[in-house]
């Protein structure tokens, strides 16, 4: 049995990371390829960036804590991109997360995922080491390689990235258009 102090989430090795992707379901080709990129555009320079805000305020709880709720609101952002939704605004992205959970992200109702983020736990230091690595096993999980865009040897990297996402629209015929916020959004 499980001390009553103990983390449900010690380690995210038994969450579905990306269930849909990574189960071949079929989406009109331009859809997916724009989906796909935008989400993972968000988590390699916003997620990146909010992982290390969160290492940075390790020793500040109430720091930490408000990082915790960027990173539910940004899951959720990355979660409705994912399901070719409209990105609700943001005053409203941390309460859906709470209440609905994600689905894309991960299949997890709003209670399991507001545990997995610690929203209902003191924020401390082993709080905060915990977060991180269900964060990096969520990118890990991802099926491309998300370097951290905000790093500048990994400056190569976000242009080949950037490179393929405009190769991929060319293959299927959607307007690559939309990457050029993302790009000026580094």
């Amino acid at each position: 049995m499980r001390s009553p102090i103990e983390p449900k989430f010690p380690a995210a090795g038994g969450i579905r990371w990306f269930p849909r992707i990574n189960a071949g379901y079929r989406f009109a080709s331009g859809d997916h390829v724009i989906s796909t990129i935008s989400a993972a555009w968000l988590l390699m320079t916003e997620l990146r960036a909010y992982i290390e805000d969160l290492a940075g305020a390790r020793d500040v709880p109430d720091a930490a804590a408000l990082v915790k709720i960027k990173i539910a609101e940004l899951l959720l952002q990355v979660d409705v991109v994912l399901g070719r939704a409209a990105v609700p605004q943001e005053m409203h992205r941390l309460a859906l997360f709470m209440a609905y959970g994600l689905s894309d992200v991960a299949a997890m109702d709003g209670p399991t995922a507001t545990r997995l983020l610690g929203l209902d736990a003191p924020t401390d230091g082993v709080e905060v080491d915990r977060l991180i690595g269900v964060l990096e096993e969520l990118l890990a999980a991802f099926p491309s390689d998300l370097v951290d865009a905000l790093q500048p040897e990994n400056q190569g990297h976000v242009l080949r990235f950037l490179r393929s996402a405009n190769k991929a629209c060319e293959r299927v015929g959607c307007d690559a258009g939309f990457l050029a916020p993302l790009m000026t959004s580094l």
